[in-house]
Formats: C-alpha cells, sequence, structure tokens
C-alpha cells in the first residue's frame, strides 16, 4: 500500500463541530485581550449564565418564559382580538342596516369588511410576538434560548431557534412563521416554516371541541385524554417532518453547519428599538400578507355566495317567513333557505365533486363544504355545517341543535353518517392538513416564491389524506364503527 494510501486510511476523524467552534472561539481569546485597553467585566453575566444555561434550573426557566410568551399569544391577545372582531361586526351590521339586502351588501358585508376583519384579527398576536422577542432578543436571553434548544433540535436537524416558532404555533402559524426570522440560514428558516403549521394552533380547537362534544361518547376524561394526545401528536409529527423532509427534499438538505453563536451579556432593552422592530414587522404583514388574505377572503365568500338564486324547484322560503307564526320559525324557515343556497353554490358543488376523493376517509359531500370553507380560516367550518344543516350560520363549537344535527344525520341507506371513528378521521385531517389560507400567505412572503406555498399546501393535503385514510379503514378492518 502506498504511503500516501495508508496516512489517509489511519488518519484521524475530522474533529466533531464542538470541537471546530471550541477552537474558533480559544483563537479570539488569544487575539482580542492584547487589542483592549481592558477586559470588559462578564461576571454578572457569567453567574446569571451559570443558572440559565444550567441542565436543569436552565431548562426550567426556559419553559417559564416560553410559558409567558405562549400565554401571552393564546389568551392575553385574545380580548384584543375580541373587541377587533365585536367592532368589525358591529360595521358591518351597521352598513347592512344602511344598504339592506342585495349582492353589493352582502359583498360589503361578508367579502370586504370580513375580509379586512380577518387581517386585522392576526394583529395582536403578531404584535405581542415581535414585542416580546425583541425584548428576549435585546436583553440577549434569545441566543440563551438558541444553545440550549440546539443539542435536541439538531437530532431533527432543526436550529436551535427553530423551537420559539414551533411553541409560537401553538397558539397562531401566522405569527410564528414570522418568528422564523430570527434563523440567519434561508434552509433553516424554510424547514422550520414547512412544519410549523403542523402545530395544534388555536383555529383548530373549535373543530376538535365539536367533533369531540357530539360524536366522541359522553365522558370528560376521554375528552379531555383526546385533546391533550391531539396536542402530542402534533408535536411529534411535525418532529418527524423536519426529520424527513431535511433529507428528502433537495434544498433542504443543506449540511448542518456548525453552530457558533454569541452570547452577549444581559443588558436591559432599547425600548424604542424594541417597538420600532415590532411595528416594522406587524406593518410589512398588513401591507404585504393582509392583501393577500384579503383577496383569498372575498374569492371564498364569492365561491360559497355565488349563483345565489335557489334552484328551480325549491320551495319560497322567504313566504313561509312572512307566514310563520313564531321568530323561531321564521328563523328556521331563512336558515333553510340558506342552506339550500350553500349546497347548490360553487363552494357547495365544489364539495360535492371532491366527495368521492373524501369519501375513503368517511366524509360525504356536506363535510366537503366545510373544509372548502375552513380554508378561509379553520374555525369557519363549524360556522360552515351550521349553514348546511340549517341550524344558523352563528353556530359555534358549543351549539347544541349543531351537536344534534350531526349526531341524527343519516345518509341515503339510513346508516348514521358520523360516528366517533369518523369524527377521529376528521380531527386528524385538520391536524395535518393545510386548512388556512393566512399560512399560506404569510409563507408567500417569507419565501418570496410561490414554489413553498404550494409544496407545502401539497405535502400536507396528501398527508392528511393518507393518515386519516388510514385511521377510518383501519378502523373499520378492526371492527368500529
Amino acid at each position: 500500500m502506498p504511503d500516501a494510501l495508508r496516512a489517509a486510511v489511519t488518519a484521524e476523524p475530522a474533529p466533531r463541530d464542538d470541537e471546530a467552534v471550541l477552537a474558533r472561539w480559544a483563537w479570539l481569546d488569544r487575539e482580542i485581550p492584547p487589542l483592549v485597553s481592558r477586559p470588559p467585566d462578564r461576571s454578572l453575566t457569567q453567574r446569571i449564565d451559570h443558572v440559565l444555561l444550567h441542565r436543569t434550573a436552565g431548562f426550567a426557566a426556559f419553559i417559564g418564559v416560553m410559558s409567558v410568551l405562549f400565554m401571552s399569544l393564546f389568551w392575553w391577545a385574545q380580548p384584543a382580538i375580541d373587541a377587533i372582531e365585536q367592532v368589525f361586526d358591529w360595521g358591518g351590521q351597521h352598513i347592512h342596516g344602511l344598504l339592506g339586502d342585495g349582492v353589493a351588501s352582502d359583498f360589503i358585508v361578508q367579502g370586504l369588511i370580513g375580509g379586512v376583519g380577518t387581517v386585522m384579527k392576526f394583529l395582536p398576536q403578531i404584535l405581542l410576538l415581535f414585542l416580546f422577542l425583541g425584548f428576549l432578543e435585546d436583553c440577549g436571553y434569545l441566543a440563551r434560548v438558541a444553545y440550549l434548544m440546539d443539542r435536541i433540535m439538531r437530532s431533527m436537524n432543526l436550529h436551535g431557534r427553530a423551537f420559539v416558532p414551533m411553541l409560537s404555533g401553538f397558539a397562531c402559524a401566522v405569527p410564528a412563521l414570522m418568528a422564523a426570522r430570527t434563523m440567519e440560514r434561508r434552509r433553516d428558516r424554510i424547514l422550520t416554516m414547512m412544519v410549523v403549521p403542523l402545530m395544534t394552533c388555536s383555529a383548530r380547537l373549535p373543530v376538535y371541541t365539536l367533533v369531540i362534544a357530539a360524536l366522541i361518547p359522553a365522558s370528560p376524561w376521554v375528552g379531555g385524554l383526546l385533546m391533550v394526545g391531539m396536542y402530542l401528536f402534533s408535536v411529534l409529527t411535525a418532529l418527524i417532518a423536519a426529520w424527513v423532509l431535511s433529507r428528502a427534499i433537495k434544498p433542504l438538505r443543506a449540511r448542518r453547519l456548525p453552530f457558533v453563536i454569541e452570547l452577549p451579556p444581559y443588558r436591559w432593552p432599547r425600548l424604542g428599538g424594541v417597538v420600532q422592530m415590532m411595528w416594522g414587522k406587524s406593518s410589512m404583514f398588513l401591507r404585504e400578507a393582509g392583501t393577500i388574505i384579503l383577496a383569498c377572503s372575498v374569492a371564498l365568500w364569492a365561491l360559497l355566495y355565488f349563483p345565489h338564486e335557489l334552484p328551480a324547484g325549491a320551495p319560497d322560503y322567504d313566504a313561509q317567513a312572512e307566514r310563520a307564526a313564531t321568530s323561531e320559525a321564521r328563523d328556521a324557515a331563512l336558515a333553510e333557505k340558506r342552506a339550500v343556497q350553500a349546497e347548490h353554490s360553487y363552494g357547495g358543488r365544489l364539495g360535492h365533486a371532491i366527495e368521492p376523493a373524501i369519501e375513503p376517509l368517511g366524509f360525504d359531500w356536506k363535510i366537503g363544504v366545510g373544509i372548502v370553507g375552513a380554508f378561509a380560516a379553520r374555525e369557519v367550518f363549524v360556522s360552515t355545517l351550521g349553514i348546511v344543516y340549517a341550524v344558523g350560520g352563528d353556530s359555534d363549537a358549543e351549539s347544541r341543535p349543531l351537536h344534534q344535527a350531526l349526531r341524527e344525520a343519516h345518509d341515503a341507506t339510513g346508516k348514521r353518517s358520523y360516528t366517533p371513528l369518523v369524527g377521529l378521521s376528521l380531527m386528524i385531517f385538520f391536524a395535518l392538513a393545510c386548512q388556512c389560507m393566512s399560512t399560506l400567505a404569510v409563507v408567500r412572503r417569507e419565501t418570496r416564491s410561490l414554489r413553498w406555498p404550494l409544496f407545502l399546501f401539497g405535502y400536507m393535503t396528501a398527508l392528511a389524506w393518507v393518515v386519516s385514510f388510514a385511521v377510518y379503514q383501519g378502523g373499520r378492518l378492526l371492527g368500529f364503527s
């Protein structure tokens, strides 16, 4: 064997990433001191790091900080979101009262005002998210978070800072996707954005609540365990998806770089800089992603509104409403009218068209219409079903008439339409499918490409279909109904 080849074979393995990082910092420790008159006093920073970077105490502190961040997005922002929705609802009702019934009135109230309201309701969460992230980054703690989480996240080929967007995804994917900007490398940002929508956001909760209350046997602990299980399922799925995508998709297969990060000294954040950054990024969302969301909202309204005429041979529901002896009978007649209009709208026809594709999952065309409507926002699925089942478009997840309608629904053969197995399949589908135009709009804005939002929608829809198919058909093979 030649000497050169023997030397190559018996050579020591290349140094690990950690060793390369330590060598760089050792070089800095040697070269920098001669260049400064007096080394900075980092004793306070080192004492704080002794706690915040500790394997046990550091993670406990991290969980506390992230819990505050999570609560701010999930609960603290809710009053502001409710206030925005009430303002837009009041404005819509006032304008409807001025314009009366008609296509123009419905377009302005339901299409434009409803679309703007969809955009604006994200603003409180986005403002709070960037306020907290700016505060944590300016004081120096965000770098410590990345250091703590890197060893865990690197096993799934994710950056250490990916944990913050993923945790924020429990509240809403829109601000969570924007939080991925804290990562420097484009590959890390895109990989994180491809898995953040798998986290169980607050918009999925009304769907889960409706399905559990209407279709799952009445037992509080079963419903509670199922809800917790959906959260754990989303986390596990997101981590597995990150591992698979980082190996299967060429642009995401970039070699992991050594984790080099500066741990700056702790300091009080500059409030002016934090507020400026918060408002700059939030206004960018309103200008760029907001316009896409508004356009999609109007398009979805048109899809579920036109054609607005009743089909030939349909009863005269307006006359029935006028002859109604009670307000309940009048509301029932108008609700039945809206249900017939929804079925024969373009969205209703699309629901019928996709029925063969979703029937193996246990769904019928009515669920298909709900899925189409839910693309505006996942929680719209509930109110869309309320319209389809003629129990009112203002139905929510706690609506008893809607619960009863789902329990009593039967197909043409007299078989029950929605069973607990169908409910579980539906929850799995909503856990995995990208039923959110706002998410796709933000991905389009952040990646400046149509390729990634289309890929995100495609792979999540395919994943949702396959897993829901396995759950439903597997359950039937095991004898569940």
